[in-house]
């Protein structure tokens, strides 16, 4: 009973490292990065995080002093899994963030254009993005949603240089 549940904490050991490496190496990539000014980038990501990931295993087994063969390759199947199911959640959370970005930039005019649509303060107040946009005269990230109607809409009026009061103003809508 007691070597059973020795087994367990060793093999909790290893599915700790397998989700420990893959935060050990972005942390140690951050640090290289900001400290020293090395960027690493794709594969070699990758690589890193695998080195790192060796280092600790090998470390693992030390500390458990297992040697038979099953153990190891059980210990190996536990722990690259668990770095490998978050390595592919953070990577497709990231894809997927980067899909659905979207900013809603505006930009003031000096003099006024030959062609522009006269926006009104209660078609404005339907469009928070756009307002936001042209409030801080800066890129506003935006959801999927209002991006499209707000595009939409100046489609709609016929032009993304749109007049509110005396002010011009050239809107972009940007994709990551």
């Amino acid at each position: 009973m007691n070597n059973s549940i020795n087994k367990r904490r060793k093999y909790l050991l290893f599915l700790s490292i397998g989700i420990l490496s893959f935060y050990i190496s972005g942390f140690l990539l951050g640090i290289l990065s900001e400290t020293y000014g090395i960027g690493i980038h794709g594969l070699e990501t990758v690589s890193f995080m695998l080195f790192t990931y060796v280092i600790l295993l090998g470390a693992g087994l030390i500390v458990s002093r297992e040697r038979s063969f099953g153990f190891i390759l059980k210990a190996f199947a536990i722990s690259f899994a668990a770095m490998f199911l978050i390595s592919v959640a953070f990577f497709a959370w990231g894809a997927y963030e980067h899909a659905n970005a979207k900013w809603i930039d505006a930009h003031i005019l000096q003099t006024a254009p030959d062609k522009f649509v006269i926006i009104t303060e209660e078609e404005l107040n339907q469009y928070p993005a756009l307002k936001e946009a042209i409030r801080s005269q800066n890129g506003e990230k935006v959801n999927v949603d209002e991006w499209e109607r707000t595009r939409d809409f100046l489609n709609q009026k016929g032009s993304r240089i749109i007049k509110i009061d005396d002010m011009y103003y050239e809107i972009g809508f940007a994709t990551a």
